[in-house]
């Protein structure tokens, strides 16, 4: 089977916020009087859905998720890099367009905080679709990925996954496609080759091994 369809996760893989999320629950948990984490505490601690991770650091038992959430967004955006897009996203990105192969966005983000960045960034014109969330929960992709292909008759069969977190991988397993991990996000390296699935140090190694390749799946 060729490669006809990428869809590609957004935070950690082609959006660069993973210090600057850590940063962010850094500052969460100063303001609690909490022990602040290392960025490899917080590779490991970090899940789907995202109360999974505030449960590991702090008692929700007194938090609004909602509150959680805005408090988060509003300082994780504080930390981000002056171009957060991650290194090679663009030409990749790029090079898989010229390539005729479709790409659409599968992401936990909600689409009204991540829409404005596709449009800055000047990347919005690679994508056939963006499915983003509708709520702040970080919630799983799996039913959304799931009915989106489902619904555009996509063959499962020609789909990469490519993200940086098991559950991408997860989703991909779902739905019968083949996924590529990348170890540079919000997940560590050995948390992520425990899944057995291929995983890629960066997108420009990812670049590479794309441009070797035939697009056989």
């Amino acid at each position: 089977m060729r490669l006809e369809c990428v869809f590609w996760d957004w935070n950690g893989t082609l959006f660069d916020d993973a210090k600057a999320s850590w940063l962010a629950v850094n500052d969460m948990l100063t303001v609690r009087n909490l022990p602040l984490i290392t960025f490899e505490q917080y590779r490991e601690y970090v899940d789907v859905p995202i109360i999974r991770f505030y449960e590991k650091v702090m008692d929700i038992s007194k938090e609004s998720m909602n509150e959680l959430s805005e408090e988060f967004h509003s300082l994780c955006a504080k930390h981000l890099p002056e171009n957060p897009l991650a290194g090679g996203a663009k030409d990749l990105l790029r090079y898989l367009h010229n390539e005729g192969i479709k790409q659409y966005i599968f992401s936990s983000s909600h689409n009204k905080k991540l829409m404005p960045y596709l449009t800055r960034l000047n990347i919005d014109k690679y994508f056939d679709a963006v499915l983003g969330a509708d709520d702040c929960f970080a919630g799983s992709k799996i039913e959304r990925t799931e009915g989106f292909i489902k619904r555009n008759g996509i063959n499962p069969d020609n789909i990469v996954f490519i993200g940086d977190m098991v559950h991408d991988s997860d989703v991909a397993k779902q739905i019968g496609s083949k996924c590529i991990l990348i170890s540079n996000g919000h997940q560590s390296e050995k948390t992520l080759k425990a899944t057995g699935i291929e995983v890629v140090a960066t997108l420009d190694k990812l670049l590479n091994k794309f441009s070797q390749e035939v697009f056989l799946l």
